[in-house]
């Protein structure tokens, strides 16, 4: 496990749990459309018809498991939040590309109204870093996942979304081309409560095989 990202993670779950203690809380019902998700893929939000227009919730990547176990798309919800503050704007995206068509909150708690069942996001710690499971896999290169700003953040592979730096993203973008076979080498995040989008596992690579050649990252 990339032992950075998990540090990262705790700051993370530190700074939500002091930004959701200073701030008056929201009380907002609705329904649930649909989740959002980080430029990875891992669901950080969710969106919530209310009867005054459209709301989205942020919330820890790591509570997701809990999150949408709590409210499938459709279910009614009773939310408790805080206004989220502009997020900085990422390099190379346009003045426009930040702008949210609705109001933005950081989820506190929230409530199924049918299930009568709750989560508090502060109850839900970010887990303890651990380096996760070392794996070495070769597979079809079915996708890729790009950023605001267009740069290459993770591969898809059949089982894996597998993380890229910045600066790896570009080193081997050019060596993809036509590439239908990866090869990698990694550790498997193994961390409870992260739900990907796409279905698969995470991976950060520390070396992928392209056309037979390897390449340590």
């Amino acid at each position: 496990m990339n032992w950075r990202n998990c540090y990262r993670y705790t700051f993370i779950g530190l700074c939500w749990t002091l930004t959701l203690t200073a701030q008056p809380t929201q009380t907002l019902t609705g329904r649930v459309m649909g989740y959002l998700s980080n430029r990875i893929g891992d669901y950080d939000g969710l969106q919530l018809r209310t009867a005054t227009g459209k709301a989205r919730l942020h919330f820890p990547p790591h509570t997701a498991a809990l999150v949408l176990k709590q409210a499938t798309v459709g279910q009614a919800v009773q939310v408790v939040a805080v206004n989220r503050p502009p997020l900085p704007k990422p390099p190379g995206s346009s003045a426009d590309s930040q702008a949210l068509p609705e109001p933005a909150y950081e989820l506190v708690s929230l409530r199924n109204q049918t299930k009568k069942t709750s989560v508090r996001i502060a109850d839900v710690p970010p887990p303890p870093p651990t380096r996760g499971k070392l794996v070495e896999t070769e597979g079809p290169l079915t996708g890729q996942l790009h950023d605001d700003a267009g740069r290459l953040v993770a591969l898809l592979t059949n089982r894996f979304v597998v993380e890229l730096k910045p600066h790896q993203g570009e080193s081997i973008q050019e060596l993809l081309v036509g590439v239908s076979r990866l090869g990698i080498t990694g550790y498997e995040r193994t961390e409870p409560g992260f739900v990907n989008k796409t279905g698969r596992t995470l991976l950060h690579p520390t070396a992928l095989t392209i056309n037979g050649q390897t390449f340590a990252l």
